[in-house]
């Protein structure tokens, strides 16, 4: 007896996921060696390489062995996760209207992936009735299956393709300077690459460096490094490795920038117009974990403030929110496995760590959760740090919501340490 099963060539749904898969792959080989970031080590990414080489075989031969219902599975699940990369660089392009690196291979994935998609929704539909079942039965697969996808598509897709996302952030054109105080400036992080920014000359002896939200370029920070300036104190504010001019490769956790951090504190040390023992950081949203976990372990530091710090990984979730840990989980054990990088030691054990370093932690509303995690790391602190809550301000937005008290509290904050 022989199978009815068609020849692989004849199989229209497996030629459309193996083209699919192999535009995934094929893009994924490109963005991980031939058009890897500058200043990334050829060997940072191959560990993720070799887990989506290895993910895609299986998934093609299950496809080419599976019923409608599991090729209709995979379809979403493999041009789900390969839509949050390409979707990366079909953004860039449109944004910086030009083509580069990984650009090309990256937007082709994106199409055949949004192919995959499509063909995730069609195949239930054009193979419905196949197997004869009763009424009610049909009914109940329904539901099963379309609860299945929900509960797949809100706690494993979603949270995967975040992680993806958060580790290929494209890079934005890095406009014009605040204003004629700021000059281009490049220096190199404690590992070795090559960061670009601005700085304005210290009037008063002190300087602070500004790390910016998990877009990482400078421009998250001009409108604080201006506010600094105008008080006096020297402004040094970068692009995060992977982003704007810098070298490196992209974390949208700052996983990796405490090397940066260490690099900036480098340069200021050694600049004529900056007394080495008056140097403090600003950190907006993901720059406030950086600087938290800095200001634990360099006493460079002498003031901090954390505008908006959030969570960097699971220990730092608080007990009433253990729920999220069932979204964070995937989420940052994707964006380990594509960077190549780890969250280090939680928030909440390196809080307590800064002291006796002045820290200010400002914690606003409109993010989930800010409030919450902010008030926890206020518990642990030791002496110095104090919690400035604004339950209806944006995120890292205080600065223009809360503008004359930001400025007050912030300055007065740097001229008591520095």
């Amino acid at each position: 007896m022989t199978s009815s099963k068609p020849s692989w060539r004849t199989d229209r749904p497996f030629l459309v996921f193996l083209a699919g898969t192999v535009a995934g792959l094929v893009h994924a080989l490109d963005d991980a060696v031939l058009h890897r970031q500058p200043g990334v080590p050829g060997d940072q990414h191959l560990l993720a390489l070799a887990v989506v080489s290895v993910a895609a075989a299986v998934a093609l031969w299950w496809f080419r062995h599976a019923g409608t219902g599991v090729r209709a599975m995979l379809a979403l699940v493999v041009g789900a996760v390969t839509v949050a990369n390409g979707a990366m660089h079909v953004m860039h392009v449109a944004v910086s209207d030009s083509i580069s690196g990984s650009d090309v291979t990256g937007m082709i994935a994106a199409v055949f992936a949004a192919a995959l998609l499509v063909m995730a929704a069609l195949l239930p539909l054009l193979h419905r009735g196949e197997r004869g079942t009763t009424r009610r039965r049909t009914w109940a697969v329904r539901v099963l299956v379309t609860s299945a996808v929900v509960l797949g598509v809100t706690f494993v897709l979603m949270p995967v393709g975040v992680g993806i996302g958060q580790t290929h952030l494209f890079r934005s054109p890095v406009g014009d300077p605040p204003d004629d105080r700021f000059r281009p400036v490049s220096f190199d992080s404690s590992d070795g690459l090559s960061l670009s920014g601005w700085y304005a000359p210290s009037q008063n002896g002190a300087a602070v460096l500004l790390v910016s939200s998990a877009r990482g370029d400078r421009s998250a920070a001009v409108d604080h490094a201006a506010m600094l300036a105008d008080h006096g104190y020297g402004a040094l504010l970068y692009d995060a490795r992977g982003t704007g001019r810098s070298e490196g490769t992209p974390n949208g956790y700052g996983w990796g920038w405490g090397d940066d951090v260490a690099g900036a504190l480098d340069y200021l040390e050694a600049r004529r117009d900056v007394d080495a023992s008056r140097i403090g950081g600003l950190g907006l949203s993901t720059g406030a974990d950086v600087l938290i976990e800095a200001a634990a372990h360099d006493r460079r530091l002498s003031a901090v403030v954390a505008d908006g710090a959030t969570i960097r990984s699971l220990a730092d979730i608080p007990p009433e929110q253990a729920s999220n840990v069932a979204m964070m989980a995937p989420v940052l054990a994707t964006a380990q496995l594509f960077s190549g990088e780890s969250p280090g030691d939680p928030l909440v054990e390196l809080v307590p760590q800064v002291a006796p370093t002045p820290l200010l932690l400002v914690a606003t509303g409109s993010l989930a959760g800010e409030l919450d995690v902010n008030e926890r790391y206020a518990e642990v602190a030791g002496p110095g740090t104090v919690l400035w809550a604004l339950p209806e301000a944006r995120h890292t937005a205080a600065i223009h919501d809360e503008a004359a008290e930001y400025e007050r509290r912030v300055v007065a904050h740097f001229e008591d340490a520095l």
